[in-house]
């Protein structure tokens, strides 16, 4: 069913809410002994990748459902991978500024990061490949393919420069906390997004399918001669 203007505009209204509510979980984050205030950035890199991540791995199980016959799943297949590109390149660039400031130079033959320039490629390839060809199940095993790459290279691949869980391990819940409120607002705003996105197209064509259709104009049927009136 196509989106009414009253659920639209309830989404589009959630957004500016989920910003202010990161904003507050951001502001909410004391400042590390060591980072000082600069660990709501890295922490908030960190909260968007985990978002990033879930929304790779949506997009491949609704590659999967779609390539096993739910043809209702590509429509959202695709959303998910439009929604998907944008945010990685976004957090591509956090994790570069992160490590500048923070480390004081880029390490680009870090295994961490030439997995996150690996995955920005395939997310291109992928969606060049919806754009140019007219085989819809192709990009969609693509996707599955790529969302079980990124979890085996993640599950894999050493982290260098901080634990692997240093939201966690530090025990304290105004980090947890925060943590889990950035994750939580910047996944509303994703849903809305990827919702709107998905619901786009039903929506046009049901308010096409709304539109009246002129009526063929009616023949004139002759029912006989008007009896003339008689004379006096």
């Amino acid at each position: 069913m196509p989106l009414s203007r009253t659920v639209r505009t309830t989404l589009l209204a959630l957004i500016p809410l989920a910003i202010v509510g990161c904003v507050i979980a951001i502001l909410s984050i004391p400042p590390d002994a060591r980072l000082g205030t600069m660990v709501r950035f890295v922490m908030f890199h960190g909260a968007a990748t985990w978002v990033n991540m879930g929304t790779f791995t949506l997009a491949g199980l609704l590659g999967v459902a779609f390539i096993l016959g739910a043809k209702g799943a590509q429509r959202w297949n695709e959303a998910f991978r439009w929604f998907s590109l944008p945010l990685w390149v976004v957090n591509t660039v956090l994790g570069i500024v992160s490590m500048k400031l923070l480390w004081g130079g880029i390490l680009w033959d870090e295994p961490r990061l030439l997995m996150t320039f690996g995955i920005l490629a395939a997310s291109v390839i992928t969606l060049a490949l919806q754009l140019i060809f007219d085989h819809p199940k192709v990009p969609a095993a693509l996707d599955a393919l790529l969302a079980g790459t990124l979890w085996y290279l993640v599950l894999v691949l050493p982290n260098l420069f901080h634990p692997d869980s240093p939201v966690f391990s530090s025990g304290d819940p105004a980090f947890i906390n925060g943590f889990f409120g950035m994750v939580g607002t910047i996944a509303v705003v994703a849903l809305v997004v990827v919702t709107l996105i998905a619901r786009r197209g039903r929506g046009q064509s049901g308010e096409a399918a709304r539109v009246p259709v002129p009526s063929a104009p009616r023949e004139p049927v002759l029912v006989g001669a008007a009896e003339a009136p008689e004379a006096e």
